[in-house]
């Protein structure tokens, strides 16, 4: 090779460096934008949501093509997103409302596509702790929002639900639910960083985040208050499971069985009464039967759509006008009420949401997006993060929508689930040559 093709190859690699930085740093500006811009759920956010992320894919697919190599340790998964997203581009092409069928293919693009690039990307520690400190300081900023509310500081141009701060707080968002939903991530993430390296200067920041993050949900009136807790809990787990495998088991099997004597507690009229106590203790105001029966009214919206298209879906982006044609006749009951007599917005539920919109197919290729993103992810504090988040998310897709209908919460928990990886080992140090031994000349 001539020195002007070892120059020229040095560029080259220094150029698709950048590239991949400015990638990388375009990832995070994603991840900020999602929840901090109202949770994306409004035009300037969502359309912002929208152009970050194609923007990054697009700078992704640039440093590739420089670099002259893709690195992607998971092609299952990568072919599996790619199936999800193609799928979902199709569906909206042939949506009844096809401008809002884009708009929403579009954000599925930007969180799933964010995911990928990152997991192309982030394959040395600096990368990975520089998406780390991203969410940490999304993080910061979502609760410092929070307490800021609580102090009556509301931001301009921000929209806010009657009662705030007086009553509830939501954070960056609109609604105190889906900030209570986004908090499921930064209670992961605190949890898992403290548990997993030595106390330094970022201990106690990340201490007060952890607190910050527990103290505003308490404040949030939200459903999924019980499940920031456990979001705080579960790294635990996956701690024991690092260091200690039978330890792991023996949590995870206990964490099951208290799971079990929750639900058969909660079927009895003494254990829905309990709960009721404890929960107004810990910010939540409505009773369990209540809570039950709002969304029983509601899911039966997303079985019924379900029943006109399973295996396609309405396609992306349709529900807000599709649950109406499945409405019945409200009546004097409050919960019928509530739903048949409202604006429901979304299913809130992940499962019946990813059904209902984009079928059988959508669930399945999204499935095994999930579970083939659990394959060789390493023990990177991303990789341990998003591993927690799997199980409190599948929990919650029971009751919410956080991973499929609201914006600024998918795009940061499909980065920690499908972006996290192992990362790239150091190469050994070459040895010095030794000296070669003295040859003795002498007869």
């Amino acid at each position: 090779m001539t020195p002007t093709d070892t120059t020229a190859s040095t560029l080259r690699a220094r150029v698709a460096r950048s590239a991949e930085w400015l990638a990388l740093l375009a990832a995070c500006l994603t991840v900020a934008w999602g929840p901090l811009a109202q949770g994306s759920a409004f035009g300037w956010g969502f359309s912002g949501l929208i152009l970050l992320g194609s923007v990054t894919v697009a700078l992704t697919l640039i440093a590739t093509g420089l670099r002259g190599r893709l690195d992607l340790p998971n092609p299952l998964m990568t072919l599996s997103a790619l199936a999800f997203l193609g799928w979902v581009w199709f569906s909206a092409s042939g949506a009844p409302d096809r401008l809002e069928g884009l708009r929403w293919a579009g954000i599925w693009t930007a969180a799933i596509g964010t995911a990928l690039s990152v997991h192309a990307l982030a394959r040395t520690h600096a990368r990975q702790q520089t998406v780390l400190t991203a969410f940490l300081l999304t993080g910061g900023a979502a609760v410092t929002l929070a307490l800021l509310q609580q102090q009556g500081q509301l931001i301009p141009g921000f929209t806010y639900l009657d009662g705030v701060p007086e009553k509830i707080l939501t954070g960056p968002y609109f609604h105190p639910s889906h900030y209570s939903g986004y908090l499921i991530t930064v209670a992961a993430l605190t949890s898992t960083v403290l548990l997993n390296t030595r106390p330094g200067w970022h201990t106690l920041p990340v201490m007060a985040l952890a607190a910050g993050a527990q103290y505003t949900n308490l404040f949030t009136d939200g459903s999924s208050i019980p499940a920031v807790m456990l979001a705080a809990g579960v790294p635990v787990i996956v701690w024991a499971w690092k260091h200690r495998p039978w330890a792991g088991l023996t949590l995870s099997a206990g964490a099951l069985a208290a799971a079990a004597w929750v639900v058969i507690t909660l079927t009895t009229p003494a254990g829905q009464a309990q709960f009721d106590t404890y929960s107004k203790q810990i910010g939540i105001s409505q009773s369990f039967e209540t809570f039950i029966e709002v969304r029983k009214a509601i899911h039966r919206f997303g079985t019924a759509l379900i029943e006109t298209q399973p295996i396609t879906g309405i396609a992306p982006g349709q529900w807000a006008t599709e649950f109406q044609t499945v409405r019945a006749p409200v009546t004097d009951h409050p919960f019928r009420q509530y739903a048949d007599g409202k604006y429901v917005n979304y299913a809130h539920s992940d499962y019946l949401m990813v059904a209902v919109e984009l079928g059988l197919i959508g669930v399945a290729l999204l499935a095994a997006t999930l579970l083939s993103g659990l394959i060789g992810r390493g023990l990177s504090l991303l990789a341990l993060t998003g591993t927690a988040l799997v199980p409190v998310y599948l929990f919650t897709g029971l009751y919410e929508s956080h991973l499929s209908a609201l914006p600024g919460t998918m795009i940061g928990a499909y980065v920690l689930i499908l972006g996290a990886r192992a990362l790239r080992p150091v190469p050994p140090a070459r040895p010095e040559a030794r000296a070669p031994a003295p040859v003795d000349l002498s007869f």
